[in-house]
């Protein structure tokens, strides 16, 4: 059972390091429990041979000896007035029953506070950690795995650091105790029932590690549910409009199959130990009788000791059984915690470099150097040689086909991704030498979808920002003409919003998002697309209150209807990654380039749609006469 002191189990008992006081308290209690199991076990002898004998004589009852040859009376421990054998002995094992229960209730509850502890601690590591990665770690790793890892892999791991560690302490402690009984009444019977422990230990170490595996693997297809499940519920209308309810119930079913299939796997293996044990059992006892009945002919054994050593021998195997089951439980922890301790080593986003410098009040000039990115060493370039100048107040439009690295670029300014060459500086400084929050500080977003919380709308606005006064919310608000639909919510700003905002319309969540923007009062801002989802009226709400919300702030947007960005200062055409034309929307048009071959086809396409749904409307209203 080496296998239980692995690198990793000693990396997850380290978590309850830091309650090193609670911890040795409940050890200290538990250690008092095992104690009065050693003293209930060496009171059967007298109960037997003293108290149950009318022909013994009512005199000190022994009740061990020393390792000197002192004998210990239990009469020592009672007035000169008690002399009776039954008041002795009755009151021992009544005091010795209340000690033992209330140090079982204080060690227990001690050791189990502190286990939940450290997974508490522990999943708060592990989400933190989780929180701090990189904008890439989110593009890679599954939602619904990382919502397991989280909740079910660390609520796995539970019962090993709760109640079974409490377990640990209390089961060592009474077989010791019962082991010492054993010895003390025939060190012979002892070393003969023991050499069978190591027939049970062996399967069982064996059958751990299997226990480990199993339960990794079926972690891991919990994670698949759990993606399933993420991806049907919040992409349900997607579901329905395609009459796919039957197809994802299907899905769902077989990987709960297969998830059935692993679990039962460890199951099976872990219930087996337990009739293993109990097959020694038996053999012991046989053996044991034969060997005790020679004793007690010949005067060398009394009943009541034979009967101490039974009832130790019982309950020293109930600790070994119990063992058998607590290691199975941190077999399963490691299992379980596996992917939790991979996600706890993963790097966190890099954030400030030595000497960062805090970043002033943005006054000047964003500058992109010959700036180039790609995600990986190993990946062809996603921007190569960006070079422009915004100068503060300008709005700086990004147009050019899906994949071209608009959003790419744009995610570069807020250090999302950290450029591979060249540098962007604002007000001549690095970004890269600029501490992360005075950077992030001084730059508000508004996407394409936005992402609003299960709060209330107010704290949907002031998200980030605490005493913000209640006029510069409403003030936010209306510039984003969002303040009247607000005031008709039920509750208004106290009105919870549901999941991603559901209970409000497209339009809705972009004007909470733009006040949110207006709130944090940032100098630069950076539109993706915000306005690509919605219909005439919603857009046009949304466009004034991005007007308001631009106003005397530098600007990045990127927008793919390009009647939006006519009043840009500078348009910048991307293609495969680099910018190929640059200019105001009137200079762009006039070099009859790729943005007029875009503007063409947009505003053709636009014109094309108005008279085929002018015509279809005047041939069913031509139906309708008829």
């Amino acid at each position: 059972m080496g296998s239980v002191f692995s690198p990793q189990l000693k990396r997850l008992l380290g978590y309850a390091a830091p309650y090193r006081f609670s911890m040795t308290a409940g050890v200290l209690l538990l250690l008092v429990v095992g104690l009065a199991e050693a003293v209930i076990g060496l009171m059967i002898k007298p109960i037997i041979d003293r108290v149950l004998n009318p022909a013994a004589p009512d005199s000190d009852v022994l009740l061990f000896r020393l390792p000197n040859g002192a004998a210990v009376y239990l009469n020592h421990f009672f007035p000169h007035s008690i002399h009776n054998v039954w008041a002795v002995v009755s009151i021992s094992l009544l005091v010795v029953f209340v000690v033992k229960s209330l140090a079982e209730f204080g060690g227990s509850t001690l050791v189990q506070f502190v286990g939940l502890r450290a997974l508490m601690d522990l999943r708060n590591a592990v989400y933190a950690k989780i929180l701090r990665q990189p904008i890439g770690f989110f593009q890679h790793q599954p939602t619904g795995r990382i919502m397991s890892a989280v909740i079910n892999d660390v609520e796995r791991a539970k019962p090993a650091l709760s109640e079974y560690l409490a377990e640990v302490f209390r089961q060592t402690f009474a077989f010791v105790a019962f082991v010492f009984v054993l010895f003390y009444v025939d060190w012979r019977m002892t070393l003969g029932c023991g050499i069978f422990l190591p027939l049970v230990a062996w399967p069982v170490g064996k059958l751990g590690r299997r226990i480990r595996r199993s339960v990794e693997s079926s972690q891991n297809k919990l994670g698949e549910l759990n993606q399933i499940l993420q991806e049907t519920v919040t992409g349900n209308r997607v579901v329905k409009a395609f009459g796919m309810e039957e197809f994802e119930i299907r899905k769902f079913r077989a990987a709960a199959r297969r998830l059935l299939r692993e679990t039962m796997r460890w199951v099976s293996t872990q219930v087996v130990s337990s009739p293993l044990m109990d097959l020694l059992l038996p053999v012991v006892i046989s053996l044991l009788l034969l060997y005790a009945r020679d004793k007690i002919r010949h005067d060398q054994l009394t009943i009541g000791l034979f009967f101490t050593f039974v009832y130790a021998l019982f309950k020293s195997y109930e600790p070994v059984k119990r063992m058998g089951a607590v290691y199975q439980q941190f077999e399963q922890a490691q299992g379980a915690t596996t992917q939790v301790f991979a996600y706890l080593d993963l790097k966190e986003e890099e954030r400030d470099a030595a000497g960062a410098i805090e970043l002033p009040a943005f006054s000047r000039e964003i500058t992109f150097e010959n700036v180039g990115f790609s995600y990986s060493d190993a990946e062809a370039p996603v921007l190569r040689d960006i070079a422009f100048t915004a100068q503060k107040g300008e709005v700086v439009a990004f147009v050019g086909s899906s994949g071209a690295g608009k959003t790419t670029l744009v995610n570069l300014i807020p250090r999302f991704y950290e450029v591979t060459s060249g540098e962007i500086r604002v007000d001549g400084v690095d970004t890269r030498k600029a501490r992360l929050s005075s950077l992030r500080g001084q730059i508000a977003m508004v996407t394409q979808e936005n992402i609003l919380f299960h709060d209330t709308v107010w704290n949907n606005i002031c998200y980030g920002l605490t005493n913000v006064s209640r006029e510069k919310v409403e003030a936010a608000a209306q510039a984003a003409l969002a303040h009247e639909f607000i005031l008709e919510l039920p509750q208004g700003y106290n009105t919870i919003i549901g999941e991603r905002g559901t209970r409000l319309s497209g339009g809705q969540r972009q004007r909470i998002a733009i006040a949110r923007a207006i709130l944090k009062d940032s100098p630069i801002l950076i539109l993706d697309e915000a306005t690509s989802e919605l219909d005439s009226e919603s857009e046009m709400y949304v466009q004034k209150a991005l007007s308001n919300l631009m106003v005397g702030r530098t600007t990045f947007v990127i927008a793919h209807r390009l009647g939006t960005i006519r009043k840009a200062d500078k348009i910048l055409v991307l293609e495969d990654g680099q910018i190929r034309e640059r200019g105001t929307h009137a200079e762009l048009l006039a070099k009859g380039g790729s943005y007029a071959r875009l503007h063409e086809l947009q505003f053709a396409d636009q014109d094309a749609v108005a008279p085929a749904a002018l015509q279809e409307g005047e041939t069913q209203n031509s139906g309708k006469t008829s």
